[in-house]
């Protein structure tokens, strides 16, 4: 768990990946610390420590007083090859985004106000001829930033710039290989007052559709371009990394991610024949993490009520239903709305997405459905308590076909782990949960059928339901004002 865990980390990779695939190139002068602070949402400690790490080894080169300038040298044919070799991981990306991005562009598209389309108009007419490509980029940037920003979500501004700089290829020139990414401003313009134009008459679904494409021909074209770069390599490897998305992970600490994936074993059954959860030496050992953050976990596991530590004994799990969330957890406490409302957003991406990403299910394991209903028949309550919910999470994780989605919805269940707070939500606010009962069990007869076709419907049910039971819940909160919720009829 220790690895490549840390934000820095996740930064330092980002930036170097930039600099090897030719983003950046020798002699060029390097972002300075405040704009990398900007671009991608990092303290200036964070950022401080990399660009350290970057001059160590070698990658810029640092003088006081004086802009930053990349030191790395590398030919273009070696630039070449390392981004031929990134085609695969690229190409997931492309179709995972390419199910997740468009669904939130028309939610926020649905959400935008008077104010909200002056920004769009005025994006629109800062385009000039004398604009170059990388400018264009970044308008192309504003503007969808702009329309995400009406969902008031934070987590999917991350997820959107994220994206930005993932997806981003530099063009390297070799005979014969145009640009995949060439515009121009007539097309931008046009491209944009068409979104405006859908937005205002409510065309939502064509703006929808617009957007879906868009996605499908630039990832074909990257691919196209990818491939041909490759012919001018001598390599025909391919990299094998794991997306990641370090925005997110920003907003978990290690030992409540440490936690989370305790949780996730715990709901897997893997402690179902021990008569404790491992001690914190063996966490230590397994994770390869510090006895600090080993201790918090287990601590944080007790204070949400999923598991008891006994002295000099050890911690065990908490029968669901047999303990409930420590009194003394206050949930007007500003850290702990935080955190409800990085689980209320996570737990609206899944909500508004889920159908979207579900219908490019095609395989189900044969005995995941008989798995999810044998363990969901041990839960109480309606089947709405927190570890029942992260059966429903992780059985849709494991169905998704992207690398891209899986490590997205990976990161989002990370943040889940925050709803066990509401556990310490008086039991009066929580309303009768029979629905979301019913539509466990529609998940459940999907799976047990390998029917793919029915998971799109029983998937987006279950998310919808068990999302506007949690706004439910905290709109009748005495700190209701402090989250967004949305109403129901804007789950449709």
């Amino acid at each position: 768990m220790n690895q490549s865990q840390q934000l820095y980390q996740y930064l330092y990779q980002t930036l170097t990946t930039q600099i090897l695939n030719g983003t950046f190139i020798y002699g060029q002068e390097f972002p300075s610390q405040r704009e990398i602070c900007q671009q991608y949402n990092a303290g200036i400690t964070t950022v401080r420590k990399v660009m350290k790490l970057l001059a160590e080894e070698g990658y810029i080169r640092t003088a006081q007083g004086q802009p930053s300038v990349v030191a790395y040298h590398t030919s273009k044919e070696d630039r070449a090859e390392y981004l031929a070799q990134s085609r695969e991981e690229i190409a997931d990306a492309y179709k995972g985004l390419g199910l997740l991005m468009p669904i939130l562009y028309r939610e926020g598209a649905k959400r935008c106000n008077e104010s909200d389309l002056c920004l769009l108009d005025k994006i629109t007419n800062n385009i000039s001829e004398q604009m170059e490509l990388p400018d264009h980029y970044q308008m192309a940037n504003a503007f969808c930033t702009a329309l995400l920003r009406p969902l008031k979500n934070q987590l999917i501004i991350d997820l959107e710039l994220d994206s930005e700089h993932y997806l981003h290829v530099p063009y390297i020139s070799f005979p014969g290989l145009d640009n995949p990414f060439a515009t121009t401003v007539e097309r931008t313009k046009t491209w944009f007052n068409k979104a405006v134009s859908q937005i205002e008459q409510k065309l939502f679904d064509d703006f929808y559709a617009g957007t879906s494409r868009l996605y499908c021909d630039s990832g074909e074209r990257v691919d196209n371009y990818l491939y041909a770069l490759s012919k001018y390599t001598d390599s025909n490897t391919t990299k094998n990394e794991y997306i990641r998305w370090f925005r997110i992970k920003g907003h978990s600490e290690l030992y409540a991610r440490l936690a989370m994936t305790i949780v996730r074993r715990i709901v897997a059954g893997e402690f179902d024949n021990d008569q404790y959860l491992p001690s914190i030496p063996k966490l230590m050992e397994e994770y390869g993490i510090t006895k600090n953050t080993a201790r918090r976990a287990l601590s944080l596991l007790n204070s949400l009520g999923i598991a008891q530590t006994i002295d000099k004994k050890g911690s065990v799990i908490t029968p669901e239903g047999g303990a409930s969330v420590k009194s003394e957890l206050n949930l007007a406490e500003p850290v702990i709305q935080e955190r409800l409302s990085f689980f209320l957003e996570a737990l609206q991406i899944a909500a508004l997405t889920a159908r979207s990403c579900a219908a490019s299910i095609t395989f189900i394991p044969d005995n995941l459905g008989h798995s999810m209903e044998n363990r969901l028949r041990a839960v109480p309550d309606n089947r709405i308590t927190p570890l029942a919910f992260q059966l429903l999470m992780n059985a849709f994780i494991q169905l998704l076909p992207h690398q891209s989605l899986k490590n997205i919805f990976r990161q989002l269940d990370d943040l889940l782990i925050w709803g066990h707070y509401l556990q310490a939500a008086d039991k009066s606010l929580h309303q009768d949960n029979s629905e979301i009962s019913l539509a466990m069990n529609a998940v459940v007869a999907a799976l047990k059928a390998q029917r793919s076709d029915a998971l799109p419907d029983a998937f987006s049910n279950a998310f919808v339901l068990v999302y506007q039971n949690v706004c439910m819940v905290l709109s009748k909160s005495p700190f209701s004002n402090t989250f967004n919720i949305f109403t129901v009829d804007n789950m449709y």
